[in-house]
């Protein structure tokens, strides 16, 4: 490794020298070429200037003779010369100086060469107005030998003009062939350094091959031990399976056994196999949640969640242990979490179980709370999901809070207590928050408490609810079952808005009508709606903008949508969809995706002659009787028989929504702790409490008969 190292090194060298020298090269050769192609830009830019010159003067020696003329004959024929050096000095003039503006010398001549000119111009037309006069007056001017002075110092300043502008010329000449001789040195040394390049690049490649072949050899001992640890987890998750077997038979007639024996000393004995067993039994669950999480087969499933029945499972699960301690349980949900956030349910209610069984084993007295708040995202849509679990517990000492996520590890401030455990919790809490795109942190005081804070950004506020809060589509489809609802109906179709209209008659709900987006933008200012049914193809605004118009209204930001549409594509801009043409149960399944269940003020008909349920210790109604008889005749024993877990999950989701119907508490816990057994694999517990329904209707049925 060591020399693999050095050669890497060396080559990183020479790689370096050999970029260097030849971007040098380039460079250099580059530049020598600009230089030049200035040079020779400079020469032919100077090369216009004697032209120039010899314009400029001949335009004066046009002009002086055709004053003369003009002199000697009076004809004005001959005063075209003279006129047009008068408009066209300037000009001439002007271009001459932008040629020698990168000379001083030439510059100062042209200069004096101008003045010059201006004064023969001026002597011409002095001569032109006396000649005008008469012959007399013009001959006096021109004998004065004024006119010849200035063309004599004209002709002086142009031969000065001349000179240094050869001179010039004969500078621009040798550059220029010092330019030329530099560049095509510089294009023979980077031609050189290519050559060398190019033996160098042959040789490198070479190497390079063999490098790669060693790579190839490392990607495959990597793979293979990929593969291992992969078999590895495989391993432990087969084995995992495999032992709950034989421990469900351990824990089953343990519990048999129990009510046999009579001996203390033997019933003692049990006890500690039972306890011995559960303890293994939870070490198992803790190493194929690790396995599943390690061998990447741990799927998320985002999905709409209410964190205040988060709060009521954990108090159903907890509510006994804590009560058994003498410790109060607690849960704090500020008042505006949204109603249903899109996370991993199942994923989030295993952390908070993990966290809050901790609190609970390590707190002896005062209590565990659990506080649930959140924070707005800069995107309406999102949030940052806040729970703190807070205890008054024994503590983690300071030097072990950097540890106890890591597996196996525990804080050792309370030994008797750690022995109930895995050490595996809390790693488990910790790869599940990161997994759900979250964070796990722990600040504790010895001897205080300890408080572990989850922080989950960017979660998703979703429109729709959750599963426990939607009516269910086996039922009859009224629509006063849903709380009353302000409903805003877009359609730019008489006959689609009329037909909504039947289906919503004679119920509680308030709808508002509107033919167009532009109306419906205003109509949504003025009511603020619960939802929104909106046709997608309308002239004018179309649904898509009439919604992106609604939600910029404060208030209005997560208003749901519902799309009612012909087409056949979804969009995920609305909350919803229906295609036309859609029945009076569809849209009925829709709504109940978004709009909540109506909780009756009265009790249903049926009860009005019986006494008023008492939600924790009064009977359970006949209705609900019936249907967990019909539970119990036709799901149960199929449940029995094979301990399936995921069927098991939905049969205790449905006795939750009796229990939320019927406000019947007892029901309610029960179908938490089964639910609890079912998402944690805890067979032993899930096949007892399974066992129990049976006995535990006819209890229910019982306390009935008790109150009536």
């Amino acid at each position: 490794m060591l020399r693999q190292r050095q050669y890497r090194a060396i080559y990183q060298f020479v790689i370096a020298i050999w970029l260097t020298l030849s971007v040098a090269s380039v460079l250099l050769a580059a530049v020598s070429w600009l230089r030049l192609s200035q040079t020779l830009a400079a020469g032919r830019q100077w090369g216009r200037v004697g032209p120039q010159v010899d314009e400029i003067l001949k335009t004066m020696l046009d002009s002086e003779t055709g004053v003369r003329g003009f002199i000697i004959t009076g004809n004005s024929n001959y005063l075209a010369p003279y006129l047009a050096a008068q408009t066209g000095y300037k000009s001439q003039f002007d271009a001459l100086a932008d040629m020698t503006t990168g000379n001083t010398n030439l510059l100062k001549a042209v200069v004096d060469l101008r003045a010059q000119s201006e004064m023969l111009a001026d002597y011409n037309r002095r001569v032109v107005e006396a000649r005008m006069r008469d012959f007399h007056s013009a001959q006096l001017l021109t004998l004065t030998g004024e006119g010849r002075q200035i063309m004599d110092q004209i002709r002086a300043q142009v031969s000065a003009l001349d000179k240094v502008y050869y001179d010039q010329i004969l500078d621009v000449r040798q550059e220029t062939d010092a330019q030329l001789s530099r560049a095509i040195m510089t294009s023979l040394v980077a031609g050189i350094i290519g050559i060398i390049a190019g033996i160098f690049a042959f040789v490198l490649a070479r190497l390079t091959i063999r490098h790669q072949a060693r790579e190839k050899e490392l990607v495959e001992a990597k793979l293979q031990a990929e593969r291992s640890s992969h078999e590895k987890t495989a391993f432990l998750a087969n084995m995992s399976h495999e032992i709950r077997t034989p421990m469900n038979a351990i824990l089953g007639f343990s519990e048999l056994l129990q009510s046999d024996l009579q001996d203390p000393k033997h019933r003692k004995y049990l006890q500690s196999i039972r306890s011995s067993a559960a303890s293994l039994l939870q070490l198992i669950n803790d190493i194929l949640d690790m396995s599943k999480i390690e061998a990447g087969v741990m799927e998320l499933r985002p999905e709409p969640t209410d964190t205040r029945e988060l709060c009521d499972f954990i108090r159903t699960l907890f509510s006994e242990p804590a009560i058994k301690k003498g410790i109060r349980l607690e849960c704090h949900i500020a008042q505006d979490v949204p109603r249903a956030l899109l996370i991993d349910r199942v994923r989030l209610r295993q952390i908070l179980v993990n966290l809050v069984g901790n609190a609970i084993k390590f707190t002896d007295r005062g209590s565990v709370d659990v506080r649930v708040s959140f924070q707005k995202e800069s995107d309406s849509s999102r949030v940052m999901l806040s729970i703190d679990v807070v205890d008054t517990g024994v503590g983690i000492p300071r030097d072990r809070l950097d540890v106890i996520f890591q597996p196996f590890v525990q804080a050792g401030a309370h030994r008797e207590k750690e022995i109930q455990g895995t050490g595996l919790g809390l790693s488990i809490v910790k790869r599940l928050a990161e997994m759900m795109g979250g964070t796990v942190t722990v600040t504790s005081t010895p001897d205080t408490g300890s408080v572990f804070s989850l922080r989950f950004p960017d979660v998703l506020i979703s429109a729709r609810l959750p599963a426990s809060a939607k009516i269910s589509a086996d039922r009859e489809m009224d629509f006063n079952q849903f709380q009353p609802a302000t409903i805003l109906v877009v359609d730019d179709n008489e006959a689609n808005r009329q037909y909504i209209a039947g289906i919503f008659e004679g119920n509680h709900h308030r709808l508002i009508f509107c033919s167009t987006g532009e109306e419906a933008v205003i109509k949504a200012r003025e009511i603020v709606p619960d939802i929104v049914l909106l046709d997608v193809r309308m002239p004018g605004m179309d649904g898509r903008q009439v919604l992106a118009e609604i939600r910029k209204n404060h208030g209005m930001e997560m208003v749901p949508a519902i799309a009612v549409t012909a087409s056949t594509q979804h969009d995920d801009f609305f909350s919803g969809y229906i295609r036309k043409p859609f029945s009076r149960r569809e849209l009925f399944e829709e709504l109940a995706e978004f709009l909540p269940r109506n909780i009756p003020s009265v009790p249903p008909p049926l009860m009005e002659a019986a006494v008023p349920v008492n939600k924790t210790n009064g009977g359970a109604p006949p209705e609900l009787l019936v249907q967990l008889r019909h539970l119990l005749s036709k799901s149960w024993p199929e449940l029995c028989n094979t301990m399936a877990v995921n069927k098991t999950k939905t049969f205790a989701q449905e006795l939750e929504i009796l229990a939320e119907q019927w406000h019947y508490e007892p029901l309610r816990a029960y179908a938490g702790r089964l639910l609890h057994d079912a998402e944690t694999y805890a067979v032993a517990d899930l096949e007892k409490n399974l066992g129990e329904f049976a006995a535990l209707v006819e209890q229910f049925a019982q306390d009935k008969e008790k109150i009536v």
